[in-house]
């Protein structure tokens, strides 16, 4: 069981609930589309009636923080979640696999993004015979251009993390055998 891969699909179902009512506002707002593009919803409440197996993988992964703000029935430990009721977008690695995830926390006075890690690539590795490269300074840029259509055969966009190259980056970039060009989006 990959339990980011698991988490994911819980919040790309929450996105289709139709209490989240606030969350597709917000998407609608930043022209994003969750039928053409993977994004899901954390409620904040993915770790509710699990077992504590669960929670303790949760918690080593950083989804979950053992809190100390009560709670109404005994017995029960408060976590504080990553991202929670927050707009949540999947990093993968070169496997395809979910190895990350990216927040945006829009409900609250002032929307806060953040990661999880500093692991994996949005939307994904590029293919190995990619021609053009595009590097978004911000994943919300790449969701645009990705979402646009306009990008053409053995083109790829990536999103690079908070505007820095990491590792990932530079591995995937020495990757591509046909690279001809780089086009760099700054903010």
């Amino acid at each position: 069981m990959n339990t980011l891969e698991d988490i994911f699909r819980s919040f790309e179902t929450g996105i289709r609930s139709s209490k989240a009512i606030k969350p597709k506002e917000y998407l609608n707002r930043l022209g994003l589309d969750y039928n053409k593009l993977r994004i899901g919803f954390n409620s904040g409440q993915f770790h509710h009636n699990k077992k504590s197996e669960f929670k303790d993988k949760c918690e080593a992964l950083g989804l979950l923080t053992k809190s100390d703000v009560g709670v109404n029935k005994k017995g029960l430990t408060p976590y504080t979640v990553f991202g929670r009721y927050g707009i949540i977008f999947p990093l993968l690695d070169k496997h395809n696999q979910i190895v990350n995830f990216f927040a945006i926390r829009f409900d609250l006075a002032s929307p806060k993004e953040e990661h999880l890690n500093s692991e994996g690539i949005y939307p994904c590795y590029p293919n190995k015979n990619t021609r053009r490269l595009y590097l978004t300074a911000n994943l919300i840029d790449c969701a645009s251009l990705t979402q646009s259509n306009i990008l053409e055969n053995k083109d790829a966009v990536m999103a690079l993390h908070n505007g820095q190259v990491l590792p990932q980056h530079k591995e995937a970039i020495k990757s591509l055998v046909e690279l001809e060009e780089i086009i760099i989006f700054k903010n």
